[in-house]
């Protein structure tokens, strides 16, 4: 049961990390709001099949990130620390099918329409950069703004 929350917070990996805006490097909290697809997904080195992302969608509010999905909806609240380099986000699973009160600390990037986040899902050191290698335990998770 834990696995699945886990999951949604690897799904949402998912949508922050290092939010910059483009013109100074400094952070746009509020160019991460609307609504996103999933580009891509790692798992600890292994890439997530294009076919189980498909059907994701990733709604980001102020305060809220919310995954929808064939398998749930999950609600995760967040706060970013911008004076980080990468910017760091803090999320907790607040509803869903499971995992409430699970929580992981990443980091979160914006580059024009795409937005990346790297974290580890069952807990650990905050990554420092956007990878992940086998045994890491992290998770890493690109994508676009939808139009």
């Amino acid at each position: 049961m834990r696995v699945t929350g886990l999951l949604a917070l690897i799904g949402l990996g998912f949508v922050f990390g290092m939010a910059v805006a483009e013109d100074k490097g400094k952070l746009d909290p509020a160019k991460l709001a609307g609504t996103w697809s999933y580009v891509s997904g790692e798992k600890s080195g292994e890439k997530i099949p294009a076919d189980h992302l498909k059907d994701g969608i990733v709604e980001i509010t102020k305060d809220n990130i919310t995954l929808k999905s064939p398998d749930g909806k999950f609600v995760l609240k967040y706060k970013l620390d911008t004076a980080k380099s990468p910017v760091r986000i803090s999320l907790e699973i607040t509803e869903g099918p499971q995992g409430q009160g699970s929580k992981a600390e990443g980091i979160v990037a914006l580059d024009k329409d795409q937005l990346k986040f790297c974290y580890p899902a069952t807990g650990g050191d905050t990554p420092k950069d956007f990878a992940t290698k086998e045994g890491s335990g992290l998770h890493l998770f690109v994508l676009k703004r939808k139009k």
